[in-house]
């Protein structure tokens, strides 16, 4: 019997990223582990998974945390995989602790905290020349009250996830405001909750683009660029559809460009908004396995595989055109179509009828079901519908 190329523990499984990641591994020939904290959690449910209990990160960091930590000291010396930003804020307050019996996929204190930090990213950013919407920070709501810039804007808080009062992992998703009432109200709600400040940006047009990169010493030593043909939320969030696009270096040099601005090695997801030709402009960077992780690995960049097996280069070349669907992804779409645009959204927003007939008519393969490893789908779908 052929032994494992290594054990890898993968620190919450409940997003498509994780089972992307807990699939590759285990082709590879990994011993792979994964948290489960709820019945729909996915990646726990893979074939040649092994699946063991720890806590929801967001609703209790310390215990995932703990968790995660006693999983990895039972064992051979393992690699430990965040794919949330709650598993990483949880894993990171017991750093010291978890490098001491196992190697966390990370990259360093200072990277991490610069790219959690929407504020330290924009300054990266600007350092690296790479353009960024016009942006006004503020930490309290007087600030945001005078703010200059001309609507449509955008108001988001300055990191997608936080720790509360409580101790619980807090986040949440762009706000939009067409004057200086809803703007200041928009702000108050997001300072309200504890977020460590918020972004007031000018809204940018396109269509989002997200470029994957290995970084290694400096340098991408993979990389893989995919545009998103439907969002879960028709105003901004994950991929419902993607397709994937050539390297074009318009999108590529800059994320390059920032990713080494922010010293930061290992892997991510830099995202775009692009307009036609114009500029792509920057919108977020993940620091952690994205969304649509898998459409990159089933069009031949298996980002886990050479992530974990030290790959140096050069990037392996992909074909454009491979195309993904996420069904439960679109399922959340058409509730938020029907929904209606969040208040002050100045883009297009779809009915619910476009929505259900773009969900009807994708024919493409899905992110999560396999014929060959059905369960994940299955526990997706299904613990959807639990209460």
């Amino acid at each position: 019997m052929t032994a494992p190329a290594g054990r890898v523990i993968v620190a919450d499984g409940a997003p498509p990223a994780a089972l992307a990641v807990a699939r590759s591994l285990v082709r590879a020939g990994w011993r792979v582990e994964a948290s489960k904290a709820s019945f729909g959690d996915r990646a726990p449910r893979s074939r040649g998974v092994v699946s063991f209990p720890a806590p929801s990160p967001s609703k209790d960091p310390a215990g995932f945390a703990e968790a995660i930590l006693r999983r990895a000291a039972d064992g051979a010396r393992a690699r430990v995989v965040p794919t949330t930003d709650a598993a990483i804020l949880a894993l990171e307050a017991r750093r010291a602790d978890l490098e001491r019996v196992a190697d966390l996929a990370l990259p360093s204190p200072d990277a991490l905290r610069r790219t959690m930090d929407k504020r330290l990213t924009l300054e990266a950013a600007r350092a690296a020349n790479v353009s960024i919407p016009e942006t006004v920070t503020a930490t309290v709501v007087e600030e945001a009250g005078r703010c200059a810039l001309a609507p449509p804007l955008v108001v988001k808080p300055a990191s997608s996830r936080w720790r509360g009062a409580d101790g619980a992992v807090r986040g949440a998703g762009p706000a939009f405001a067409r004057d200086a009432a809803e703007l200041r109200a928009r702000a108050e709600v997001l300072l309200g909750a504890g977020a460590p400040g918020v972004l007031i940006q000018r809204w940018a047009p396109g269509t989002g683009r997200g470029v994957g990169l290995l970084m290694k010493g400096g340098r991408p030593t993979a990389v893989f660029v995919h545009r998103r043909l439907r969002e879960v939320h028709p105003a901004g969030g994950p991929s419902a559809a993607a397709i994937s696009e050539a390297p074009d270096e318009a999108l590529v040099a800059p994320a390059a460009a920032l990713l080494a601005s922010l010293r930061f090695e290992g892997l991510a997801m830099v995202e775009f908004r692009r307009e036609g030709d114009a500029p792509p402009v920057l919108m977020e960077v993940n620091p952690r396995p994205w969304g649509t992780l898998g459409l990159a690995v089933d069009a031949g960049v298996d980002f886990p595989r050479l992530w974990l097996e030290g790959h140096s280069g050069p990037p392996p070349g992909y074909p454009a055109g491979v195309r993904r669907r996420w069904l439960a992804g679109d399922l959340r779409r058409v509730r938020a179509a029907a929904a209606g645009p969040p208040p002050g959204y100045p883009g297009d927003f779809p009915t619910a009828g476009r929505a259900f007939r773009d969900m009807v008519v994708d024919g493409a393969p899905d992110f999560v079901f396999r014929w060959s490893d059905p369960l994940p789908f299955v526990a997706e779908i299904l613990g959807g519908l639990r209460p």
